[in-house]
């Protein structure tokens, strides 16, 4: 009987496993190579769920044409960030796919309303998203269903708005500090109000407060739309458009911001009380190109800037940074949020290392968002050594989600990492144009 190589190949990691363990070798070295053989597979589909997108990227190597290849190239080029690429494909695909895999043309059009979105093609977006509720809402699970209603109720009242653009005019170079929350903030004066602005790349689109966008003179346009925040909670929206930002020496024009109540942006935590008053969100930061958060106050944007000694792939889920980050020798996906408390570590990580629960303890945790505050009962691990490249970071009392967050882009990936990740390093650098993530230099602890 002939076998293939791929089988050769999982019995030979097999047999490496059974080797390892009978001379002695650590758990977590075994446990790496049994991971091993479980991403050798030939299903994509499972590896576009679990976000294993190097792994798609090798079988498309040998895919042959056709709608099936153009299907998981086009939902490829969203997650790579080159929507011109996966709106190009997945229209090709999806004659065929929505006759034959109702699952598949569910993920393609969801890939392909993201796509219009974040090229600012909101009315086409709208029609792509009115075409997948009405023909495939009931296939979707609840939690699906209801954020491509929330999706698709924002960009029906962007239907009509005119598309985001950016003028350069000279360097994007501002002064930044961390607010009592610890989040990064610049002071920005824009229609004559000055204000400090978080910098926040989990963030889908910029937002303000709804007594701030009264100082800033912005009316809202027709028609109300229901958000979710980080935590899942569900909170009332307005949308309005803010004609020109200056940041630095870049001009944006017609920036969409949300408007919430003062309330769902009103942080408190036991003492603690902090308003948000306005946050520039994905759109604004990825127009910047690359952008660089250095620890001594300074925040740079463009590939000139670049300090990096070390870099990991990026990928996008939906507007959310997902990076590459090692773990006991396995390279896995977690969102990063330059507007998330801390570092905090979702279902999928709990059910691939609850082998190691014993070293964990059980704990309360106390989540904000926008829209409130959400407490769960968690696991705290004492330590998580992560790599990126060749940088090693070590992070203290790391939080544990052993249910899901209902927040897709932490329940996807195996958690989401704050600025705090890089806490030990210059700088940080997110490069939209080369989609890659950078730390800089080491900071030398006294």
């Amino acid at each position: 009987m002939r076998l293939s190589a791929r089988l050769l190949r999982v019995q030979a990691v097999l047999l490496l496993c059974l080797l390892m363990s009978l001379c002695g070798y650590p758990c977590a070295i075994a446990r790496a190579a049994v991971a091993n053989v479980q991403r050798v597979s030939d299903n994509p589909d499972a590896e576009l769920k679990d976000f294993d997108l190097v792994r798609l990227q090798e079988q498309l190597r040998t895919m042959p044409p056709g709608a099936e290849r153009n299907y998981f190239a086009g939902v490829l080029a969203n997650r790579e960030g080159r929507p011109a690429d996966s709106i190009r494909l997945l229209e090709k695909a999806l004659p065929k796919i929505r006759a034959t895999d109702s699952a598949r043309a569910i993920i393609a059009l969801q890939s392909l309303a993201d796509d219009f979105t974040k090229t600012f093609r909101y009315r086409e977006a709208d029609s792509v998203y009115e075409d997948l509720l009405s023909h495939f809402a009931t296939q979707m699970d609840p939690q699906e269903l209801l954020a491509t209603q929330h999706s698709a109720g924002e960009v029906h009242i962007l239907r009509d708005a005119p598309p985001q653009t950016i003028d350069l005019r000279g360097p994007v170079r501002l002064k930044i500090k961390r607010n009592p929350i610890g989040f990064w903030v610049a002071r920005l004066k824009v229609n004559s109000v000055s204000g400090p602005w978080l910098l926040d790349t989990g963030a889908n689109m910029s937002l303000v407060s709804r007594s701030f966008a009264r100082r800033l003179g912005l009316k809202p346009l027709p028609g109300e739309a229901e958000g979710r925040g980080g935590t899942g909670i569900e909170t009332p929206e307005q949308i309005a458009l803010l004609p020109s930002l200056s940041i630095g020496g870049a001009t944006l024009h017609n920036v969409v911001v949300l408007i919430l109540d003062d309330a769902d942006l009103n942080l408190r935590l036991g003492r603690l009380h902090y308003q948000i008053e306005a946050d520039l969100g994905y759109p604004v930061l990825r127009a910047l190109g690359a952008i660089t958060f250095y620890q001594d106050g300074r925040f740079e944007a463009g590939a000139a800037t670049r300090a990096n000694t070390t870099d990991t792939r990026m990928f996008m889920h939906v507007m959310m940074p997902v990076i590459e980050c090692g773990v006991e020798g396995e390279e896995l996906p977690f969102s990063f949020d330059t507007g998330a408390f801390g570092a905090q570590l979702s279902m999928r990580y709990y059910q691939r290392f609850r082998g190691e629960s014993r070293s964990w303890k059980k704990a309360t945790n106390t989540d904000w968002g926008v829209g409130g505050v959400v407490k769960r009962k968690i696991y705290i691990q004492p330590n998580l050594e992560l790599t990126v490249g060749a940088a090693k970071t070590t992070l203290a009392h790391v939080p544990i989600f052993p249910e899901h967050m209902n927040a897709s882009a932490s329940d996807d990936t195996y958690g989401t990492l704050g600025p705090s990740f890089a806490k030990g390093f210059a700088s940080f650098t997110i490069d939209f144009n080369t989609m890659t993530f950078s730390l800089g230099p080491a900071l030398h602890k006294p």
